[in-house]
């Protein structure tokens, strides 16, 4: 059979497994590769040999995989297994262009390969619509992220969740990608078949959260500058960079991540889920000899100089991510006067600081850079 004409034929590949006479799919590896170490890096994906010499090129630092795809038959002479199981199976494609010297690789669906007129995209496997179809689960959702600063794409997923994000040098490293859409539910490599189980033709695995797919937001990490006596924390990247660019100040990474920027329209459809969010300040002095962060509003004599994010205002577990809500505490210094830092756990802080009674909200215990939450939003 001609081979094209397969590729259009073939939903999914899936054989009768003798040994078990169940039914099987294959998986096949995202292979994943970046442009250098370090900070600032872009990343190129592609399966097996299915990859154009240009990401060989400039991508040549292998990057751990973030997951596995179904396989997809498309280069096969014959049918020989049943194509009508899983139909809600999104087929996915690499995309990758190369504009003026900049080359970006995207992972693509049928529909946004027709929008984009991406007519050189390579077919390389497919992923589930959501957590539990067709034997997935809920371990390997792929995000795409995009870097406004470095105007590139990079998929984020939980088989390698720090992959994008460099926790110790937020003020160094300045891709910070943010989550723009969900590409689908991918597998872990444990074997090279995934034996499909319950009824035809979906072949859905009861896995608790079943009917979701996962929503997210981006977020900020909490850093802390200071110079002398002087000390503040800030979230918001623009706050980060002039503070960083400033002689004389130190930064310090907190580790803590709070909701970031959003419209009013997205800020409203998560707060129908997590309930109420509270907007978190930067405030001082009249002479900004110091900040602290408040929620909701600030009061005089304070005075707000910048927004560093938002927090939650209750714990929904729902939307904690992977390793849940804490609240964001804060800590008085003993001896110094004005002096305060900010963490989601105790670990840390040492006998020179007590914690104060304010409430700042829950915040993730996530570290990945942007807040995933486990319901449709």
């Amino acid at each position: 059979m001609n081979r094209f004409f397969l590729f259009f034929l073939t939903i999914l590949t899936i054989c009768v497994a003798q040994e078990d006479s169940g039914l099987y799919v294959d998986r096949i590896k995202i292979e994943t590769f970046t442009n250098k170490a370090g900070n600032d890096k872009t990343f190129t994906y592609y399966v097996k040999d299915s990859y154009d010499q240009v990401q060989v090129d400039n991508f040549k630092t292998a990057a751990e995989s973030i997951g596995y795809l179904y396989e997809d038959d498309y280069a096969a002479d014959t049918v020989s297994c049943t194509t009508d199981v899983c139909p809600k199976m999104r087929r996915i494609y690499e995309y990758t262009t190369n504009v003026n010297g900049k080359v970006t690789t995207r992972l693509i669906d049928s529909a946004l390969k027709t929008s984009l007129g991406a007519t050189t995209a390579k077919p390389i496997g497919f992923v589930a619509p959501y957590p539990g179809y067709c034997s997935s689960n809920d371990l390997v959702p792929i995000i795409e992220m995009y870097s406004d600063a470095l105007q590139q794409y990079a998929y984020w997923s939980l088989a390698q969740p720090n992959q994008l994000v460099n926790i110790a040098s937020t003020t160094v490293d300045t891709s910070r990608y943010n989550p723009k859409r969900l590409v689908g539910y991918a597998l872990s490599g444990e074997t090279d078949r995934l034996v499909l189980s319950n009824a035809a033709p979906d072949f859905v695995k009861p896995i608790g959260k079943a009917n979701y797919t996962h929503s997210f937001y981006p977020a900020y990490q909490l850093v802390e500058f200071t110079s002398g006596n002087n000390k503040y924390t800030f979230g918001a990247p623009p706050s980060i960079d002039a503070y960083a660019a400033k002689p004389g100040f130190t930064s310090k990474n907190t580790g803590v991540f709070v909701i970031g920027k959003g419209t009013s329209a997205e800020f409203s459809k998560m707060s129908a889920v997590c309930g109420e969010l509270m907007p978190l300040y930067v405030a001082s002095d009249s002479a900004k000899s110091y900040g602290v962060l408040v929620a909701r509003s600030v009061v005089a004599p304070l005075q707000a100089i910048a927004q560093a994010g938002w927090t939650f205002k209750k714990e929904v577990s729902v939307c904690g991510g992977i390793k849940g809500l804490y609240p964001l505490m804060e800590f008085k210094h003993r001896t110094i006067a004005n002096r305060y830092t900010y963490t989601n756990s105790i670990g840390g802080i040492d006998e020179n600081w007590e914690l104060t009674t304010k409430d700042l909200g829950y915040v993730p215990l996530d570290q990945f850079g942007f807040v995933l939450i486990n319901a449709v939003v």
